[in-house]
This record gives structure tokens, C-alpha cells and sequence, in this order.
């Protein structure tokens, strides 16, 4: 991704869809002996692990935990998975990467994947716009 700062853009982040699988397979992610959990996050800054829920630069998240002999529950946490429903609405950003972060318990299948899936669009911003997103970014990094 890049966004130029010279011409004010930025990345406008519509939807996030997470979907876990086997990544032998491709099938989704099946019943294990044991019991597991696992959370993936999505940052507009570069903050180097999972973060707290109410972060400032999380945009979005997800979470799927399975119990001992049973189906696995995929969740999708604080954020909505669709962040804005009309024309011109979500999150915007104008970070020039961004960040994924993934955490599991000690039993999280070897072959357990996260396909992240994003529906982005680069976006032209005023100059007031684009100095207050970027200095809110430095100021909650």
C-alpha cells in the first residue's frame, strides 16, 4: 500500500473479513482433541503485538476458540467487521503500512491459518483532514 502524502491520500478501510481454514486443506477449521483459542488484529500503526481492544490504531479484529472435541467458533471482536455501509464511509488511514498482530494458546493446530481480506480504496483528503489523521497517528503511536 502507499498513500502520498504530497497529494493528501489515504487508505479508506471499508470492510475487514477474517477467515480461518486448515491450511492443508483449505476446508475450515475442524474439531481438535484439545482445546484452543487464537485473536488476530489489524493496526494502522506499527504497535509489535496484540493491543488492547479499545486502541486508537486497531481497525479491526477477530478471535476463534475451540473446545476439546468440538466445532470451532469464530468471532469477530470489539470492531465491526464492516466499517462503513454508504459511500464514503469506514476508517481512514494515512499510515503508510499496516500492521497485523496473532496470538494463540499453546494449542492452536499447526495448520491453523487467518486469510485477512480487506476492501480498501485510496482516497483524496482536505489538507485539515489529512494534518489531523496524520498527527493523531504520531500522537497514539
Amino acid at each position: 500500500m502507499y498513500c502520498d502524502p504530497v497529494n493528501r491520500q489515504g487508505l479508506l478501510i471499508r470492510n475487514a473479513d477474517f477467515i480461518w481454514y486448515d491450511g492443508n486443506t483449505f476446508l475450515p477449521a475442524d474439531v481438535q482433541a484439545n482445546s484452543y483459542e487464537a485473536a488476530v488484529q489489524i493496526h494502522a500503526a506499527t504497535l509489535g503485538a496484540l493491543a488492547e481492544y479499545d486502541n486508537n490504531q486497531q481497525i479491526a479484529s477477530a478471535s476463534i476458540q475451540a473446545g476439546a472435541n468440538l466445532p470451532a467458533v469464530q468471532e469477530v471482536d470489539f470492531f465491526p467487521d464492516r466499517l462503513g455501509m454508504t459511500k464514503g464511509e469506514g476508517r481512514i488511514t494515512v499510515n503508510d503500512t499496516l500492521e497485523i498482530c496473532a496470538d494463540g494458546s499453546t494449542n492452536v493446530p499447526a495448520n491453523l491459518e487467518c486469510c485477512i481480506v480487506l476492501e480498501c480504496q485510496v482516497v483524496k483528503l482536505s489538507k485539515e483532514d489529512y494534518v489531523s489523521l496524520a498527527l493523531q497517528s504520531v500522537a497514539d503511536a
